[in-house]
């Protein structure tokens, strides 16, 4: 009797389960590829906004010495976020960290720490990370990964409904309020390639020469074969660079084209303070 019971919950189990898996298919706003989907637009937003603000404290807080700064690094994005494949409530910041990074959570929370921006030398290079991270936000990166997580810990089977439910969407957000996680993902390659990919052409969309995406890779190609610490511990510890990025850049620069401005004097003069 026991085996008939358990034998009659695993089937149960594996009905649901591939009912799930089924019913949450959906398209990719970015790649526009079918793939799998438990995590909705409304809750990546809301696991932005309510993740974002803890992160920042947590690295460092606002830079709100050079308010100027800031608002030159958000009409930077404002630009890119023009050109996006994916209209979301984009937000961006500068926070007082000296270590070179910069992330993005889902919902398109996006934050540079002042270390990076010292270390850039034009917008041009602003908005080749800037793009980067904005990709990361719209095609899903963060929210596949949780979703991944989701299936492995077989917290889909234990909750037992839809996606549409509003405890399982609960059950999501409630998973993610440690915003320093959420902020420091290391993405796989093909996320990393993928925002590449897309980033550049955001860039190309948006004024910028994507030729400055290609000669940020190599530098930091030769900063990791140096292993400069801050770097190592900071952006190349969630987004490592490789001679494979830089490669196939170059092959996305020669599909859409160099040429757009680099902005290099505007840079000086809004990261001088």
């Amino acid at each position: 009797m026991l085996n008939k019971i358990n034998t009659s919950n695993l089937i149960f189990t594996l009905l649901t389960t591939v009912t799930l898996l089924t019913s949450a298919c959906g398209t990719n706003p970015v790649t526009k590829k079918r793939e799998f989907q438990l995590v909705s637009e409304s809750q990546e937003i809301s696991m932005g906004k309510q993740n974002y603000g803890p992160a920042r404290q947590s690295q460092g807080g606002d830079y709100i010495i050079d308010p100027e700064l800031t608002a030159y690094v958000q009409s930077v994005g404002d630009k890119l976020a023009a050109v996006s494949d994916r209209k979301l409530p984009y937000e961006y910041t500068v926070l007082n960290d000296s270590v070179p990074n910069a992330w993005a959570m889902p919902g398109g929370k996006i934050a540079f720490n002042r270390g990076l921006l010292y270390e850039l030398n034009s917008e041009a290079e602003l908005a080749a990370v800037m793009g980067h991270e904005m990709v990361h936000a719209a095609a899903r990166h963060g929210a596949k990964s949780m979703e991944r997580g989701i299936v492995m810990q077989g917290a889909m089977i234990a909750v037992g409904i839809g996606a549409q439910n509003t405890d399982y969407a609960n059950l999501i957000v409630g998973g993610a309020q440690l915003g320093a996680q959420l902020a420091t993902s290391k993405y796989g390659r093909d996320a990393e390639s993928e925002a590449d990919l897309y980033g550049m052409q955001y860039m190309k969309k948006a004024g910028y020469d994507p030729t400055a995406a290609v000669t940020l890779q190599e530098t930091f190609v030769k900063l990791s074969a140096g292993h400069q610490s801050n770097f190592i511990e900071g952006l190349f510890a969630s987004h490592p660079p490789s001679p494979e990025r830089v490669a196939d850049n170059k092959i996305t620069l020669a599909k859409i084209g160099a040429g757009g401005e680099w902005g290099k004097e505007i840079y000086a003069q809004k990261v001088a303070n």
